[in-house]
């Protein structure tokens, strides 16, 4: 009776492996890589501008999309901002018509410094998924963590981000991030950054590189 239970075990997890294999195997498997300029100015002490231009490649480094998005932050507490900003998005296709977007997202954010640690919740309404997806509502909540590291420019980050499909009701997909930041000089920074888009409707994981770099006037 234990060797048939044994062999019967045995079975059931062969099985969930050939399960998990034929799965791993239907998943596709994109690559991008983007080029973003980040540039905020702050005309009055709990006000701050910015504006983002990025441009967007393929998995053979070719043009996907470029866009450009203006916005503002203003502080409410210490602790405590929010936001607002539009983007419009140019999708050059060959051979068709140029598609043109419309982005917005309004936000909160919670942020405090803890010793070297820099937690950071924001929570933002939007219409769009930072992908190819139209006409949709999400809420998108993203906790971060960067450490200051003492007497070096470098600054390790960490993210982990969901975006909730309002129309369906449920997860549409996870990103997860890790990345640093360089201190150049004085208001300077060049960052660089690997996202992990998992996509929790479909067999599709979007692994993007991101370069950028960052000033304040």
């Amino acid at each position: 009776m234990k060797k048939r239970n044994i062999e019967s075990g045995v079975l059931i997890v062969l099985l969930l492996i050939l399960a998990t294999t034929a799965r791993s195997q239907d998943i596709s498997n994109e690559l991008q890589q983007r080029i973003e300029l980040q540039a905020s100015y702050k005309p009055l002490k709990h006000l701050k501008l910015t504006l983002n231009p990025e441009v967007r490649f393929s998995d053979s480094f070719t043009l996907d999309k470029y866009h450009i998005e203006g916005g503002a932050e203003y502080k409410l507490f210490k602790f405590m901002s929010v936001s607002a900003a539009y983007r419009f998005i140019v999708n050059p296709r060959d051979g068709k018509t140029t598609e043109y977007f419309n982005r917005y997202f309004l936000g909160i954010e919670l942020s405090e410094k803890i010793n070297r640690f820099e937690p950071q919740i924001k929570i933002r309404y939007s219409n769009y998924a930072d992908d190819d997806v139209v006409d949709k509502k999400f809420m998108r909540y993203k906790a971060s963590l960067g450490y200051d590291i003492k007497k070096c420019k470098i600054t390790p980050i960490a993210e982990i981000e969901a975006f909730h499909d309002l129309s369906q009701g449920n997860l549409y997909k996870m990103r997860y991030t890790a990345g640093a930041e360089y201190k150049i000089k004085k208001n300077n920074y060049v960052g660089v950054a690997y996202n992990l888009d998992y996509y929790l409707q479909e067999y599709t994981n979007k692994h993007i590189v991101n370069v950028s770099y960052k000033f304040k006037f």
